[in-house]
């Protein structure tokens, strides 16, 4: 360690200044997100993976009990590359990996980092732990993403400088390959573009790979990364666990890491390093650089309207992609079925480019429907017989519940226990504020059909 501020001021008793921070565990929020990923490089998943932003619910250890999670924005993506939705901090996708990767998995690997404080059961965390729902301490976590800034390779901090030719005892707990994936991640300042914007604190006029963090109800907030000197973690909140005000991980310890980081890099290397502008670390013999679709990920051909160069693994089948074609009438994107219903969400089913009508595009839809049959008029959210929780921590206004059906051409409209909530067009989502209780949610369309679906929240 190089330097260690557990509180503002010591000798302020009135707001715990004895307290030393540091080793206070606290909710870390979107800080543990990293880990996940981490994971899900080592078995198999890269920066070009596709993963899905859309409405989706994940059974938990409690039978009956559904989690469903919220972007901090309450939007969604629809598909996305992993390297958008870690750098972007998007929930949903990373709740998804957790629940491919198996939650015990995610918590032994979070332990073999040095994160002490999760001592509960895979049950009791659930999948919300890749989100920080569980207490972690300042300097554990810092320590845990120092190993990334080393390659992959964890060395429990001490507080004595260790005489020169001592070596370091470290113990590898992801491959080089996967920690050198997380820190291009998180220093690439475009890729967290379209949900942080540009020429905030993680942004220095050296290499820094660095993540935010701000836990439920806004009790914490972190910042941690690294350069190629220094590892910094910063939290900022109130020691009685008030509530922080107009603050997140951004705007409350990310100016803070900002300077810190400054001057440690100033301290270490030199006036000359601030201005460095060397990749924090050597690419691995086991990536390749190839140019991929934006969109799907796969490498890209001539009609893909999106392309970017990205780091993939050297074993990784060459697969053109398969989304966008090219028709007498203009370019046509068909996105995957798993996103038809998002699609319809948003208004489209089907992307024609503007040069006309597409009669390529109506014959991938009329393909569609007669492979899938007549649809049936259904609820597909709430599934009946679900069980929903309330989070008491977190805010009322997101804890909703979103209504869909599929099987209808026409206006929907939605009862839940006898009380009408309002209507939506077909495909569309309705969304309704969780009450407790057990309640029927009823759905009608123009033809007068109906369909229902029994949940309980409490």
């Amino acid at each position: 360690w190089l330097a260690w501020e557990g509180s503002g001021d010591y000798a302020d008793g009135a707001h715990g200044g004895a307290i030393d921070g540091v080793v206070t565990p606290r909710q870390p929020g979107s800080a543990l997100k990293p880990f996940t990923y981490a994971l899900a490089f080592d078995q198999g998943r890269d920066p070009a993976t596709l993963v899905a932003d859309v409405p989706s619910s994940f059974p938990t250890a409690e039978e009956g009990v559904v989690y469903t999670p919220r972007n901090y924005d309450n939007r969604y993506r629809g598909p996305l590359l992993v390297r958008q939705a870690l750098a972007g901090s998007i929930n949903v996708p990373a709740v998804a990996l957790a629940s491919e990767l198996g939650v015990p998995d995610v918590l032994r690997f979070l332990r073999r980092a040095g994160l002490s404080t999760l001592d509960k059961t895979a049950a009791y965390y659930g999948l919300g732990v890749t989100l920080g729902n569980a207490e972690v301490r300042l300097d554990e976590l810092t320590a845990a993403y120092a190993a990334f800034a080393r390659g992959g390779e964890y060395i429990a901090p001490s507080f004595l400088r260790r005489p020169d030719g001592v070596p370091l005892a470290g113990e590898r707990i992801v491959s080089d390959r996967a920690a050198f994936w997380i820190t291009d991640i998180l220093s690439d300042s475009e890729a967290r573009e379209f949900v942080f914007g540009r020429g905030g604190s993680l942004e220095l006029p050296f290499p820094v790979a660095a993540k935010t963090g701000t836990s439920q109800a806004y009790h914490d907030n972190w910042t941690i990364g690294y350069s190629k000197h220094a590892t910094v973690g910063v939290w900022v909140g109130n020691f009685d666990r008030r509530p922080l005000r107009n603050s997140s991980g951004v705007t409350g310890a990310g100016p803070i890491f900002h300077a810190v980081m400054l001057a440690a890099e100033r301290r270490l290397a030199g006036d000359a390093a601030l201005h460095a502008t060397e990749p924090l670390q050597a690419t691995p013999s086991t990536v390749v650089e190839r140019e991929v679709c934006a969109d799907s990920g796969l490498r890209a051909h001539a009609w893909c309207p999106r392309k970017r160069h990205e780091w993939l693994p050297v074993e990784r089948a060459d697969v053109a992609c398969g989304w966008h074609h090219l028709s007498d009438e203009g370019l046509v994107t068909v996105l995957p079925a798993a996103f038809e219903a998002w699609q319809q969400g948003q208004g489209r089913a089907v992307t024609v480019a503007p040069r006309g009508d597409a009669p390529v595009a109506r014959a991938v839809t009329r393909a569609r429907s007669a492979a899938r049959g007549p649809a049936t008029f259904a609820i597909t959210s709430p599934p009946d017989g679900a069980t929903y929780l309330i989070d008491p921590t977190l805010r009322r206004e997101f804890q909703t519940l979103p209504l869909r059906a599929v099987g209808a051409a026409s206006a929907l409209s939605w009862t839940v226990s006898g009380r009408a909530v309002g209507t939506a067009d077909a495909g569309a989502t309705l969304e309704w504020p969780l009450a407790p209780g057990t309640h029927a949610v009823v759905v009608t369309d123009a033809r007068g059909r109906t369909a229902a679906a029994t949940i309980t929240v409490r």
